[in-house]
Formats: structure tokens, C-alpha cells, sequence
């Protein structure tokens, strides 16, 4: 069966929408925002929270949205003296004349 996500069954699309690391809120308890541990689809109910010794169904959370990485730049190392090559600083400019 096709869907709008491609080939994927049902079952990929809830892995794929509860995997570890996300951030869900407990529906029963607003504002209380937990991480799941482990999705595992052979057991019933299926997803584990850290922290939480009871698993949950998917119904009993909301999904919150993963914060983004606005400026992804920045993660990366600077090199030593990183600038224009063809631009000389005025410190260099008034030291060689």
C-alpha cells in the first residue's frame, strides 16, 4: 500500500515518529515534557520513557517539535587565522610600509 510517505508501512512511519531521543508531553499531565528511550513495536503498549517505568501508547503523548540548529555554521572548527585571503588587516598594512 502506498501513502504519502512513500512506501513505508505503518509501523515504519510510528518508528520513525517515535524514536529515541524525542521530546513528547504526557497528555495526562500538560506541560510535563519527557524523552522516549525505546520504541519497540513487538511490545504492547510500545514506548518507553527515561525515567518512566511504565510504557505508553502512542495515543497517551503529543510529539513536541525538535528544536532546530539555526546557525549550523558555527559548529564547525575555526581555523587559525581565517579570513579573506586578499585582505590584509590594517595592522599588517601599517607594519609593512
Amino acid at each position: 500500500m502506498n501513502s504519502i510517505f512513500g512506501n513505508e508501512t505503518l509501523e515504519e512511519q510510528e518508528a520513525n515518529r517515535y524514536r529515541a531521543g524525542q521530546r513528547v508531553e504526557l497528555k495526562s499531565r500538560p506541560g510535563v515534557v519527557a524523552v522516549i528511550a525505546e520504541y519497540d513495536p513487538m511490545m504492547v503498549p510500545s514506548i518507553w520513557l527515561v525515567g518512566d517505568p511504565k510504557p505508553r501508547y502512542p495515543h497517551e503523548l503529543n510529539l513536541l517539535a525538535q528544536p532546530m540548529m539555526i546557525c549550523w555554521l558555527n559548529n564547525f572548527p575555526k581555523r587559525a587565522g581565517a579570513g579573506h585571503p586578499g585582505i590584509k588587516s590594517r595592522d599588517r598594512i601599517a607594519t609593512a610600509s
